[in-house]
């Protein structure tokens, strides 16, 4: 039995987010960008809230021109036990900081107040750069340790080392060490959330840090080439 990465189809769509919301339905800022959903909303494919998920991220595929998400497959069971989106900058990208226009009032503040940080750091370090960003990967509980996460994260790498483009990540505090185990560099900066604004949407999760701990990869000859704002630690 081992593990295979492959590009996910739209058929995948609601296993693959089986996936994002059993590794990150504790989350606070999955909490707080989904207030209203249940955890059995998040949980179960077939609740109305995540339907309508499923829905808009296919018609979400249909307009994005970089955003890639992979599957992490069990060659034993074909169960799908890992996700990734892979945001692929080949030439100067455009992203600018979005809005969280489904949400209003005090939902909109607290979910903003969580994301806009990393926002902002993002949009300063980055515009109008050629990077890859990546953006989520989630193992599913019932099988992380056991290199998932590494696999993910070497597609990333792949990509990195033929287009000789730096890697851009936003690690949560458990992921620090994997990334740190691929040979990631940190980055001086270090956006912060406050602690209530963490603890105004805290499920299950304990002594969040609100500290957010940047990474780069960078491929062999190319660390003299990374934007004046990147600020290795």
């Amino acid at each position: 039995m081992g593990f295979v990465i492959l590009p996910a189809l739209v058929p995948d769509i609601s296993s693959v987010y089986d996936v994002y919301f059993a590794a990150f339905k504790d989350n606070p800022v999955t909490r707080a960008l989904f207030p209203s959903a249940t955890e059995t909303d998040l949980l179960d494919a077939k609740s109305e809230f995540r339907t309508g998920h499923t829905a808009h991220v296919s018609e979400y595929w249909k307009t994005s021109s970089t955003q890639y998400t992979l599957k992490c497959v069990d060659t034993g069971t074909g169960q799908i036990v890992g996700m990734a989106l892979w945001d692929v900058y080949i030439t100067p990208s455009d992203w600018k900081k979005g809005e969280i226009s489904w949400l209003q009032g005090d939902e909109r503040e607290r979910a903003e107040a969580l994301v806009n940080p990393l926002w902002d750091a993002r949009e300063r370090m980055w515009s109008n750069e050629k990077y890859l960003y990546c953006h989520v990967m989630a193992v599913h509980p019932s099988f992380q340790r056991r290199g998932v996460g590494e696999l993910l994260f070497k597609f990333g790498i792949n990509v990195s080392q033929e287009a000789r483009l730096p890697i851009y990540i936003e690690s949560s505090k458990e992921a620090v060490r994997l990334y740190e185990k691929m040979g990631c560099s940190r980055l001086k900066a270090r956006p912060l959330r406050k602690r209530e604004d963490l603890q105004s949407v805290k499920v299950n999760s304990a002594n969040e840090d609100g500290e957010v701990a940047l990474f780069v990869w960078i491929p062999e000859g190319e660390e003299n080439k990374l934007p004046k704002a990147v600020e290795l630690a």
